[in-house]
């Protein structure tokens, strides 16, 4: 990323800025077109917003469908945790090596964090945001609620995805101290509860919540891509870094809607690193 987009976009320059290339999690941005580094062939039209809260917006629609002012029924989520928002930082294995650090919101780093814990690496600390509301989650509840005004959705299924976080901590309960699986899970229990009833407050919308994994034997992963695979809805809101949700659904069968995607700053607040004043730090 360039040094001029390393600081957050002013938003009364935000035209200067989104002129230029950047990165947007797996997306190159350049001349207003997003390239997802999943699929060459998966390139979004983006257009800057008056939005205080998404600057910019795009919409996937490989099925073609019509594009309307209303679209009576909707799917969106958001992640509970940031990347920073609950990291694992692990002991230092021999002399010179740096501590391992994981994000327990990231596939690939709670895989990591598993195969530690069953070998016995030890924890040195887990550092979890006070709370929930970063501009990650702050920016994606606000746009969301603009763009259920904006097409008139009357009912908005929601995927807030608490069973696919307390996953995890069921596979590593065992090998880790008892008090800091509970301390990590009231956390995160706490900062559902916040996220869901500021959700609940800001939509105009009846919002259903949904929760695969109750219902079905079903990864995490399996589980987002669930309401593509199952719901009858009109249109998408996603973060465009998300676009790989709908696009597993199709490469799966399904015929999706168009997915409305947006970028909610520069740089990605879902890289966010809150304020050491912001943060709980957990030791074993």
């Amino acid at each position: 990323m360039r040094a001029t987009l390393r600081k957050k976009v002013d938003m009364e320059n935000r035209d200067h800025f989104t002129k230029q290339n950047f990165k947007y999690g797996a997306f190159q941005i350049r001349d207003c077109i997003g390239y997802w580094n999943g699929d060459p062939a998966v390139q979004i039209n983006m257009q800057t917003t008056s939005s205080k809260f998404c600057i910019m917006e795009g919409i996937w629609n490989p099925d073609e469908r019509e594009i309307i002012s209303r679209h009576p029924v909707a799917v969106a989520g958001l992640c509970i945790w940031g990347k920073y928002d609950c990291i694992v930082k692990f002991q230092k294995i021999g002399k010179g090596n740096p501590s391992a650090e994981r994000s327990l919101s990231n596939p690939k780093d709670r895989a990591d964090v598993l195969k530690r814990v069953i070998n016995k690496q030890e924890i040195r600390e887990v550092v979890i945001s006070k709370h929930p509301f970063g501009d990650y989650q702050s920016n994606m509840i606000a746009w969301q609620a603009e763009t259920v005004q904006r097409f008139q959705i009357n009912r908005l299924y929601y995927a807030l995805p608490i069973e696919e976080y307390t996953a995890i901590l069921d596979e590593i309960k065992t090998y880790i101290p008892e008090k800091l699986h509970r301390e990590i899970l009231d956390l995160l229990n706490n900062h559902y509860d916040q996220l869901k009833n500021k959700i609940i407050n800001s939509m105009d919308a009846e919002v259903e919540f949904l929760y695969p994994m109750r219902n079905e034997i079903l990864t995490p992963e399996e589980s987002y891509v669930w309401p593509y695979q199952n719901l009858k809805i009109d249109l998408g809101i996603e973060d465009l870094d998300e676009v790989h949700i709908p696009y597993q659904a199709r490469k799966n069968g399904a015929h999706i809607p168009p997915i409305l995607l947006g970028v909610l700053g520069i740089p990605y607040p879902y890289y966010e690193r809150r304020d050491p004043t912001d943060i709980i730090n957990i030791v074993p």
